[in-house]
C-alpha cells in the first residue's frame, strides 16, 4: 500500500512538472535513450529524473483501457504516445516465450527483433508488435502499436518454484496509434491515389466490354482536338476561287473603277455594266 501511494505521488509530481513547461517541449526519447538510461536504470534501481514512464501492468489491460488511465494533458496538449515499465509473465511453465494476452485481445509481434546499438555495442533489442481484438489466431487487427524494450543488462531472473511464472522484472513498453492506417481507413476517393482511381475505371471497362477488346480499351486513347474553322466559315465569307482559267483579257472587278486609259481614251470597263465595245 505504501509503495502503491509513493508511486502515485511521484507520477503527480512528474504530472505537475511536465504541465510547467513552455509549449514545444515534449517527451521523446531515442531507442537509445529508452534502453540504456531509463531502462538500465529503472533495472539498477538508481533514481530517474522527471519522466512520462508509468508502472503498470502492461499485458493486464487492452490499449483502449491503459491510455485511458494516464491520458492527461501536459505541457498543453494531449499526449500521442505513451510510456510503461512493466513486468512479463511466462506463456508456458517451462519455457521463455513471453505472455501476450492483453485485455480483450493479444499483441502480435510483426517480425525479427531490431538490435538496439550505443556507440557499435549492442544495448538491448527492441521488438514491434500489433495489437488484435479477440482470440489467437483469428482477432481482428487494430492501428494500435507497441514497441517493446528489453536489455542486454538485465540479469537472468531466478525462478521460486513451477508457481512463479515471472519472466523479468523490467521492460519498457512504448505505445501509440498508427495515425496513417487511421486516415487510410476513412479516406474518400477524392483522396485516393490516381492510379486506383485508374485502376477502378479500367476494371469497370473489363466488366462491360468483352475480352477480347479489353485489351485494346486498357492501351492510352490519344485525343483530338476537333479541326478549327476557316476563317472564312467564322467569317460567313465565301472564300476567293482560284480554280477557274483566266481569259487573257481578264480584268478583276472593282467597287471603284478606274480608267484603264488616258483621258482622252473611248474605252472604258464599268462596274456591272463593262463596255464590251468602244468607238474610235
Amino acid at each position: 500500500m505504501e509503495n502503491s501511494m509513493l508511486k502515485r505521488l511521484r507520477e503527480e509530481e512528474d504530472e505537475e512538472y511536465f504541465r510547467k513547461l513552455p509549449p514545444g517541449y515534449r517527451f521523446k526519447p531515442t531507442d537509445q535513450e529508452l534502453t540504456d538510461y531509463y531502462l538500465r536504470r529503472k533495472i539498477s534501481g538508481l533514481p530517474l529524473p522527471p519522466n512520462k514512464i508509468r508502472e503498470v501492468n502492461f499485458y493486464s489491460h487492452d490499449p483502449e483501457t491503459l491510455t485511458a488511465m494516464n491520458n492527461k494533458v501536459s505541457s498543453n496538449e494531449v499526449e500521442k504516445e505513451w510510456y510503461y515499465f512493466t513486468s512479463r509473465e511466462r506463456k508456458y511453465t517451462n519455457g521463455s516465450r513471453p505472455a501476450r494476452k492483453a485485455g480483450n485481445g493479444y499483441w502480435k509481434a510483426t517480425g525479427a527483433d531490431k538490435v538496439v546499438l550505443l556507440k557499435g555495442k549492442k544495448i538491448g533489442s527492441k521488438k514491434t508488435l500489433v495489437f488484435h481484438e479477440g482470440q489467437p489466431p483469428s482477432g481482428s487487427k487494430t492501428n494500435w502499436i507497441m514497441h517493446e524494450y528489453v536489455s542486454s543488462h538485465a540479469p537472468v531472473r531466478v525462478r521460486h518454484g513451477k508457481e512463479d511464472m515471472k519472466l523479468d522484472n523490467w521492460v519498457l513498453c512504448k505505445l501509440y496509434k498508427n495515425s496513417r492506417e487511421e486516415k487510410q481507413k476513412h479516406r474518400t476517393p477524392q483522396e485516393g491515389n490516381g492510379l486506383e482511381c485508374q485502376e477502378k475505371v479500367e476494371a469497370d471497362i473489363a466488366a462491360i466490354v468483352p475480352n477480347k477488346m479489353a485489351a485494346a480499351v486498357s492501351e492510352p486513347i490519344n485525343m483530338v482536338a476537333p479541326p478549327a474553322y476557316h476563317q472564312y466559315e467564322q467569317l460567313n465569307v465565301e472564300p476567293f476561287n482560284m480554280n477557274f482559267e483566266q481569259d487573257t483579257n481578264w480584268i478583276p472587278e472593282q467597287d471603284n473603277p478606274i480608267p484603264l486609259f488616258g483621258e482622252n481614251s473611248n474605252y472604258y470597263m464599268f462596274d456591272n455594266n463593262p463596255t464590251l465595245g468602244g468607238g474610235f
